[in-house]
């Protein structure tokens, strides 16, 4: 196992109804709130208004931002921000998925200095303070509402071929607060649910799957358990309003993004999460759905160089059977179709062509994924492989 440091400050408050104590959490942190909203039907539900109503209730002044869109856009923090300064608030609300959450995060590093927050993200400028965050999770999938991540779409360019989403990483983006509450979960319609079940997954099999060589049963077990979780938990695609179904999906994307399953991992990156970046910053498509084609088609070229780790996975996870006359590479080829079927069985994309990639696109997709703003090594080869296989 690999030395590690873990720092999660975040309090979570999970279980149903817990929605209804905003008002007071938000209350410790002064009298004035900026409320984030998504779009979509949130508004309609009354969400916006009853988290609005629990602040006001507590004697605060709520201000509200719109406009927050999947891919969440640095412009409408821009626009956050300045709200933010002018209004004087003392702390940023969030409500919705992890577009709202990131949203509010920059915000936060906005509000609180006159640095262009975009010089964060490409690391000229280092943050040094914030405004409080409480984050309101409206659907099981991004685990924003308790990991130290951000991720944004810079748009400022007229050109949308120049625009660039990229993440950044930083312990002051660690929300103070979590709300974790599956009542507000259960009106999410089936093609979201699963793009977030996805993205779940995801967000351990990347590092399960990376790395082959460390000691680390534990954090193997518990990026499994995860996995286990979203995939006996699968009926509520056809059950939306089942509650505890829910509630496990929700438990599951919050620790699958709060770091303790790659704790003591020999990490390389995210690499199907930075191919969904660069593909959703040039179509807007789902992260999610985006996730749900590249991860089967990257595992396939993982595959190539140790098939180990599929083995374990197969055992542990899909409970296949092996018959005797299976090499290694076979039995765990048969588990990468089994979660391809299981995908395609959700409802979910399976080529990037449903994505809106065209076969133009690619080079610059592998440009954009070399050229991101950190540290990684990624192999172009295994990334143009990666790609034309889910074309």
């Amino acid at each position: 196992m690999r030395n590690f440091q873990y720092y999660s400050p975040t309090k979570v408050i999970f279980g149903r109804g817990q929605y209804s104590c905003l008002g007071e959490n938000a209350r410790q942190f002064g009298q004035r709130a900026l409320l984030v909203e998504i779009e979509g039907p949130l508004k309609e539900l009354g969400v916006f208004q009853q988290a609005i109503d629990s602040m006001k209730a507590k004697g605060m002044t709520v201000f509200e931002l719109g406009g927050v869109t999947a891919n969440p856009h640095l412009t409408v923090v821009d626009e956050g921000i300045k709200l933010a300064k002018e209004k004087k608030v003392d702390v940023i609300v969030a409500v919705g998925g992890g577009s709202s959450i990131d949203t509010a995060k920059a915000i936060s590093l906005g509000a609180a200095s006159e640095t262009d927050i975009w010089d964060y993200f490409t690391a000229s400028k280092q943050a040094r303070e914030k405004k409080p965050v409480i984050a309101v999770s409206t659907i099981a999938a991004s685990g924003s509402e308790m990991s130290c991540h951000c991720i944004l779409t810079n748009d400022r360019s007229a050109n949308k071929a120049d625009w660039k989403k990229w993440a950044l990483h930083d312990e002051l983006l660690f929300p103070e607060i979590a709300i974790v509450d599956a009542e507000l979960v259960k009106t999410v319609p089936k093609r979201l649910t699963a793009a977030g079940m996805a993205d779940i997954n995801s967000h351990v099999l990347e590092g399960y799957f990376d790395d082959q060589v460390t000691n680390n049963d534990l954090g193997d077990y518990l990026a499994e358990s995860v996995v286990c979780t979203i995939l006996e938990n699968d009926s509520v695609l056809e059950k939306l309003d089942d509650i505890d179904a829910r509630e496990n999906i929700s438990w599951a994307a919050t620790l699958a993004m709060n770091g303790i399953a790659d704790c003591g991992r020999d990490m390389k990156g995210f690499p199907c999460h930075w191919i969904q970046h660069a593909v959703g910053a040039m179509t807007n498509s789902s992260h999610g759905e985006g996730l749900a084609v590249i991860e089967p088609a990257w595992l396939k070229n993982e595959l190539r160089k140790d098939p180990k780790k599929f083995l374990r996975f197969n055992q542990n996870v899909l409970h296949l059977e092996r018959r005797d006359a299976m090499s290694d590479e076979e039995y765990a080829e048969v588990g990468i179709n089994h979660l391809r079927k299981i995908y395609d069985e959700w409802g979910l994309p399976s080529t990037l062509r449903e994505l809106g990639v065209t076969k133009a696109m690619i080079p610059k997709i592998i440009e954009e994924i070399m050229n991101n703003n950190e540290a990684y090594e990624f192999d172009p080869k295994d990334i143009q492989i990666t790609l034309e296989s889910c074309y």
